[in-house]
Parts: C-alpha cells; structure tokens; sequence
C-alpha cells in the first residue's frame, strides 16, 4: 500500500521500519512508568529494551535463516558463480537477502533471550522485568503489522468477499496485485491491540505478577497466531506438512503459557 518513503532521489526508507522504531520507542517510554509498579526502575527498563532489540534482530533473522535452509543451500553455487562474474553485484545481492525477511517467533524469543542477559549482567529481577515487558510486546507487534500491510509482506490468501484488499504492484513481490486478498495483517494487528489492552488492565487494575501476565499473552497470541495462519497467503515462512513453522512454535508455547498463567514459575521460586 505504502511501502517506502522517498528521500529525493537519494534511497527510499521502508514504513516498516519506522513504524517498528516508532513502536518501540513508545513501548520503551511506557515501560519506564511501568516499571516501577513491579520493582524495576525505568532505567533498566530502557537499558534492556536495548539488549531485547539487539535480541530481536538476531532472532528473527536466524529464525528466517532456518526456516530458508533448504533454498538457501540450494542457491550456494550460483551465488558462487555470480561472484565469480561480478562480485560488487553479488556481494550486493548477499547483502539485501540478509536485510530482508524476519520472523516473529524468532524476534520474541531473541528479546527475551536480550532480557535474560541484561537481567543476569546487572543483577535485575528477570521475571519481575517480564511483567513489565509482556503487556508491552502485543503493542510493538500490532504496530508491525500495520508496517506488513502497507509494506504488503505476511500477505493473506485470496478472497473476493467483504474486508478484502488488493495490494499494488509491488516489485519484492510478484503477482501480489494480481488478485484480492484477506487483509491478514490487519487481523492480526487488531487481535494484538486488542490483547495490549487487555494485559495493561491487568497489570495496572488486577496486578498480576510472577511470569502470569507472560503466560496469559502466550497463550492468547499463540491460539490466535496459529488460527490466521490459515488465512496467509505467503509460502516464505516455511512448513512442515499442513502446518507452517509459526503454528509448530505456537503449539510448542501453548504449554509453557498454560505453566506461566497458572502461576507455576511463582511456585517454584518459592
């Protein structure tokens, strides 16, 4: 819909790029009034939200690299060859591929991974800072979404009915304006604004601590998660057999929310 922004004729800067920062810089300033209310001060707050970005760049992208093997180890001896005949424009085409394509679950659990780092460096309450940072997460993410529509990336399949979209000619992306799709990204935004203002009311109102409000989100965005993947209409994300990687994670945290919501990590440090 809006992919970019042009800068002159200099370079283009990606919507979902600004909009992500966007997100998460809100998210970071929430969270600095939100720590406290959990034991945790807001500048460690903001110093781990860095160590949870750094996380989710890495994450994500190893998460997508996986998923890619295949065609991956499948494309290494015409990228050689191609290095061979010009390797500026080879180089060049090694580096865009690696900017691009990101994968959610990866970026969640690298921020966390980020958290638990800077948790353990500096001696902060890991699960107290994940009460804080739980509500948050669906916020950024709806945020992201909004950027995958206008981008027109994580696309739905196609529908003739009411709500559909159809997408402009997009050159990353061949035959996506040929026909009207299920606008997927929305959906999912919607469902994670939707689960953001629900966990704020019971992080301000109910104050539910211990890895509780984690487990709640879990639970919440994996069912909904594994639901809309029917609905996409992008093969990029990978699959194993009917299901895609995103619903294999989803069925693999659904547990681990279940163990989270009911109080058992609170239980255990008791």
């Amino acid at each position: 819909m809006f992919p970019v922004i042009p800068v002159g004729n200099l370079f283009e800067i990606p919507v979902y790029g600004i909009l992500f920062m966007a997100g998460v810089l809100a998210a970071a300033a929430a969270g600095r009034r939100m720590g406290p209310q959990a034991g945790i001060s807001g500048e460690d707050i903001i110093y781990g939200a860095v160590y949870a970005f750094i996380g989710i760049l890495i994450g994500s992208k190893a998460v997508y690299l996986f998923t890619r093997l295949p065609s991956l180890l499948s494309v290494i001896p015409a990228v050689r060859a191609a290095f061979r005949q010009d390797a500026g424009a080879a180089l060049l085409y090694v580096v865009n591929y690696l900017l691009g394509g990101y994968v959610y679950y990866g970026g969640l659990l690298g921020a966390a991974a980020g958290v638990y780092c800077y948790c353990r460096q500096y001696r902060v309450a890991f699960v107290s800072y994940m009460d804080v940072f739980a509500p948050l997460i669906p916020f950024v993410h709806g945020i992201g979404r909004v950027g995958c529509f206008l981008a027109g990336c994580c696309y739905g399949v196609e529908y003739h009915g009411i709500g559909s979209v159809r997408f402009p000619e997009n050159k990353l992306i061949p035959g996506l304006d040929e026909v009207p799709r299920v606008p997927v990204q929305l959906m999912e935004a919607g469902c994670n604004f939707i689960c953001f203002g629900v966990m704020m009311f019971l992080f301000y109102k109910k104050r539910l601590r211990g890895g509780r409000l984690l487990g709640i989100y879990l639970l919440y965005y994996s069912a909904a998660r594994f639901a809309l993947e029917f609905l996409r209409g992008d093969g990029i994300r990978g699959n194993v057999g009917i299901f895609s990687t995103s619903q294999l994670i989803s069925l693999v945290l659904i547990p681990a929310g279940i163990f989270l919501a009911v109080g058992g990590l609170e239980r255990r440090h008791r």
